[in-house]
């Protein structure tokens, strides 16, 4: 709990650095109310709620949180007051709703208070309504994904989700449900340097089926329901591919095109009949798609994924229900 209420903001840690002296003055004092809704904008009582004001520890370095709970009234409303550095964090929780938290940072004080004064912030609790089994995985903390080195790079090689594996010949996937194919417009190994390769590479995705495809969906995910991304996938708006890229260098900075608050959407193994489609699986990437290249025609796949094979537009996962077995315990892939 106290890792959430505390700030990890560079000016918070500088602030942590001369602690010893912030004592010799008065911290500020701030009121802030949290106006707890659920997702059709009705306000939500009786939630849980635990607020941090930070505070610096008292005659050593570092940042603590002095916390307030209490619970929301009729109206959604918690109100709570107390001194603080800078900023507040709160966490909202209710049996039948995901948790959410969030922060607030202040930026003026006038008259030894932080404004604005009594500031009122919106929380949205999300329903737990159908949680279902999904292919949950995470390439990052699993097997290594790597794009195998013999693939021919001109058509790209399928990698089967539900298996966690390529396709055959490469590993035993069935089915191309997202296809890789890299594209190394420069690569150079740089034995004995600070960095192992240059490059300028460009990752492209496609896929098998005529109603396959992907979508953008933005959300940064730092804070706010610990349910993410969309309850229901799109009927429409996917797009058949998309491409990412990549370049490192000696002589420049790193240029990539991933972003942080990149998400996706995409539908895979959909079947049509008379041109119109039938049917479909759905599913989610939390975080952005990235890749390293470690050779001519290799590279490492990093991302999340859930996939629900019940051909439902549902992405409410049950992370008690992942339907990939046996995994270590640094594979656990929950609803963050």
């Amino acid at each position: 709990m106290k890792a959430k209420l505390i700030s990890l903001s560079f000016a918070i840690s500088m602030m942590a650095l001369i602690s010893g002296c912030l004592w010799a003055f008065t911290i500020p004092d701030a009121k802030i109310t949290l106006r707890v809704v659920d997702e059709t904008g009705e306000p939500v009582k009786n939630v849980k709620i635990e607020m941090g004001f930070q505070v610096p520890r008292k005659g050593e370095q570092g940042i603590d949180s002095e916390s307030i709970k209490g619970e929301t009234d009729a109206k959604g409303l918690f109100t709570a007051s107390g001194r603080t550095i800078r900023d507040i964090g709160y966490e909202a929780n209710k049996e039948g709703y995901y948790e959410s938290y969030g922060e607030y940072k202040f930026k003026v004080i006038e008259g030894n208070r932080w404004q604005p004064w009594d500031q009122i912030i919106n929380v949205v609790l999300r329903k737990i309504e159908n949680p279902v089994p999904m292919y949950a995985r995470d390439s990052k903390m699993s097997k290594k994904m790597q794009i195998p080195d013999l693939a021919d790079v001109k058509s790209g090689v399928g990698f089967d989700l539900m298996e966690y594996d390529w396709v055959a010949p490469y590993g035993k996937g069935i089915h191309s449900d997202l296809i890789f194919k890299l594209n190394n417009k420069y690569f150079k190994f740089l034995p004995n340097y600070v960095i192992d390769y240059e490059y300028d590479s460009e990752l492209t995705i496609t896929f098998s089926n005529r109603y396959d495809g992907i979508q953008l969906i933005k959300d940064s995910r730092r804070f706010g329901s610990k349910f993410k991304l969309p309850r229901y996938a799109p009927e429409d708006g996917y797009n058949k591919s998309m491409s990412a890229t990549r370049k490192v260098s000696l002589k420049e900075p790193v240029k990539q095109s991933f972003k942080d608050d990149n998400n996706y959407i995409f539908r895979i193994r959909s079947e049509e009949k008379d041109g119109k489609l039938i049917r479909a699986m759905y599913g989610k990437i939390q975080g952005e798609i990235e890749f390293n290249p470690k050779g001519l025609n290799t590279a490492v796949i990093i991302f999340r994924y859930y996939l629900n094979p019940d051909y439902t537009r549902n992405l409410e996962y049950d992370p008690k229900r992942n339907l990939f077995k046996n995994l270590e315990k640094i594979e656990y892939v929950g609803l963050e």
